[in-house]
């Protein structure tokens, strides 16, 4: 059980201790949620439903989809709200890793006054509402950890998340960044990222399950890595905010040639000085 006590270092194990059961119980349902999604012929489709560990921690699934094709490539995100220092925090296990990010009462401010611009007299939503939204409209987050640096750092389709490391399994996310406010080389990091989700998508789309490993994704056909068969996907799917965000970096790209191009040869030269570590 969650403890307001709790260091955050001790609420991280709790939470991913907790969530094995989640995950466990999860498995067990997915035949069911796949069935329900193959005869769902309403959309757009939001669905939701709610977990209660033996631990007594309540954690919530939620999925939202806004065509049947959509539908292919949405995975229900699991996650957990709390109280802590007196105010609502989240928490959300990555998929497919073991890591898992806090989400503080900070963070879901600056979203609602960054991303959804409102100020604090406007806000007619509980902290609930405010995280369910985070959580439907975002369908892919990650997070990554700069080399000799503890400084946690990612995007999401709405923006950039930003914090720091706990424990290298853990990572207390502190603020947000909207995508109009992020600077030339953050942005040209979200574009790449970007794309890399829909290659993921276009894969999940084809074959039925996700990527799993680089090796996988480096020997992909060309097709995944051309502009005309994203934009083709991408229509297909007929996600109207994914072809906005697409039109907005194909945008930000034309705008930004030179600084872009020098941006994404420097991310290039890290990544392939990595590989050869």
């Amino acid at each position: 059980m969650i403890l307001p006590t709790m260091t955050l270092t001790e609420l991280a194990k709790e939470i991913q201790s907790d969530y094995k059961e989640v995950h466990a119980r999860w498995t067990k349902f997915n035949p069911k949620f796949n069935k329900m999604r193959l005869k769902q012929t309403y959309y757009p489709w939001i669905w939701n439903t709610e977990i209660i560990t033996k631990k007594n921690n309540k954690w919530f699934f939620s999925f939202y989809a806004q065509s049947k094709e959509d539908a292919n490539v949405v995975i229900p995100h699991a996650y957990i709200t709390f109280r802590y220092g007196g105010t609502t925090w989240a928490a959300y296990p990555l998929k497919g890793t073991n890591v898992l990010l806090i989400f503080s009462s900070h963070f879901f401010e600056r979203y609602i006054e960054r991303f959804l611009e409102l100020n604090k007299d406007e806000k007619q939503y509980t902290s609930l509402d405010i995280i369910k939204l985070f959580y439907l409209r975002n369908n892919h987050i990650g997070c990554i950890k700069p080399e000799l640096e503890d400084l946690a750092r990612g995007f999401c389709e709405d923006g950039m998340i930003l914090g720091e490391w706990i424990s290298e399994s853990a990572a207390l996310i502190k603020t947000f960044l909207s995508r109009n406010e992020l600077k030339v080389n953050q942005y040209t990091e979200y574009y790449d990222m970007f794309h890399n989700w829909i290659i993921q998508d276009m894969f999940l789309a084809h074959k039925g399950y996700s990527l799993s490993s680089m090796e996988e994704f480096d020997n992909l056909p060309d097709s995944y890595f051309s502009p005309k068969e994203w934009e083709k996907f991408l229509k297909l799917r007929g996600n109207e905010m994914w072809i906005n965000i697409a039109i907005e970096c194909s945008e930000f790209r034309i705008e930004h040639k030179e600084e872009y191009e020098k941006c994404s040869n420097m991310l290039q030269a890290i990544m392939d000085n990595r590989s050869l570590e």
